[in-house]
């Protein structure tokens, strides 16, 4: 696996578009600026899968035990891939070793992309604000989407540097509420496990 291969058979290259600084509002410096050098993450290429899955299940799906063996998700099958080129010493927790919370981060953001496959009216959006003070023209933000929920399991350590590959796959759809898995992957193996919910809260005062 490289960051700069071409796309796997039925998947298509998509902007990654929490890498793109936005001046105007500040929105997703973190990890378009703190985590976008030579020392952190400096490549990050985003793929989805062409056809996605035509009907999400509205039923939650079960939360897995913390003691079960995770089941890797396939390629194809998964409806995200994000591949990031991982550097030293920026992301080290221990030595050679990703930070845990950096893996955390990268998930976060592989599966804020998955959510707008299936929920086009949360992703990017013009900004006519920011362009009008002083952002590039049709500058864009994300609409109103949060992690409720994110329960991260660890498996064995990320070796940097190194290379990876988050698969994310979205579990089910009932009304503002997505469920997410994702994992990240590393030299064929599970390295990172997680489960999210998310909340969509678009023009509404709540959606539980």
């Amino acid at each position: 696996m490289s960051t700069n291969q071409r796309p796997p058979a039925q998947y298509i290259s998509i902007p990654t578009y929490s890498r793109h600084p936005k001046p105007a509002t500040g929105e997703d410096g973190f990890f378009s600026q703190t985590l976008s050098s030579a020392i952190t993450i400096p490549t990050v290429r985003t793929f989805r899968l062409e056809h996605l899955q035509p009907n999400l299940p509205s039923q939650p799906p079960v939360w897995p035990s913390p003691t079960a063996p995770p089941q890797l998700i396939p390629v194809p099958g998964a409806d995200l891939l994000m591949r990031l080129d991982l550097a030293s010493p920026g992301v080290c927790g221990h030595p050679a070793t990703a930070h845990g919370g950096v893996l955390a981060t990268v998930i976060d953001e592989a599966m804020s992309l998955g959510v707008t496959l299936y929920a086009p009216e949360a992703g990017e959006q013009c900004d006519p604000a920011a362009a009008a003070a002083g952002g590039a023209p049709g500058a864009r933000i994300r609409s109103k989407m949060f992690t409720s929920q994110l329960d991260v399991r660890y498996k064995r350590p990320v070796s940097v540097p190194g290379e990876i590959e988050v698969r994310v796959r979205v579990l089910a759809k009932q009304g503002k509420k997505l469920w997410v898995k994702a994992q990240v992957i590393q030299d064929g193996k599970i390295t990172v496990d997680a489960m999210a919910f998310w909340l969509l809260t678009l023009a509404v005062k709540s959606v539980l």
